[in-house]
């Protein structure tokens, strides 16, 4: 019978910081969605962009790192593991945000228009490194 519990007790610590985890990575894709022009959607997948995936992907690469490294580093009470996991993650948003409007401030060029534009920009590189730098620096400062 207390096996029968823990694995109850496991999958809805499962479900729940899935739910969270899929929460966070959709705002995130909401945020890069209003910092860049257009339709993030229908550059992805009408219009088969690139350089809009390439910088999408990265962001959600960096925030499931987050979000991973604060379930891993979790307490063992899953409210607050929740909360956690929670607080890390939209950290990692507004993070993920900031270095890509500072490096928009930095760099010549609207580097939105660069992360959208059809044509290969080695630009959007740049902002795949910071997105992934970012990620990792945050999952580093958790654990």
């Amino acid at each position: 019978m207390e096996d029968l519990r823990d694995l109850a007790e496991g999958l809805l610590s499962g479900l729940g910081y899935g739910l969270v985890g899929m929460l966070l990575l959709a705002v995130g894709y909401k945020v890069l969605d209003a910092l860049l022009p257009g339709d993030l959607g229908a550059l992805i997948y009408t219009d088969r962009n690139t350089n809009a995936a390439l910088v999408v992907g990265s962001a959600i690469l960096a925030l499931g790192a987050v979000v991973t490294t604060a379930i891993i580093t979790s307490d063992d009470e899953f409210v607050r593991g929740l909360g956690n996991t929670a607080g890390y993650g939209l950290l990692g948003v507004a993070l993920l945000a900031l270095a890509f409007v500072l490096a928009d401030r930095l760099t010549p060029g609207a580097l939105g228009t660069i992360c959208t534009d059809p044509e290969p920009h080695p630009a959007v590189y740049v902002t795949v490194a910071s997105h992934l730098a970012v990620g990792a620096i945050l999952a580093a400062a958790i654990s």
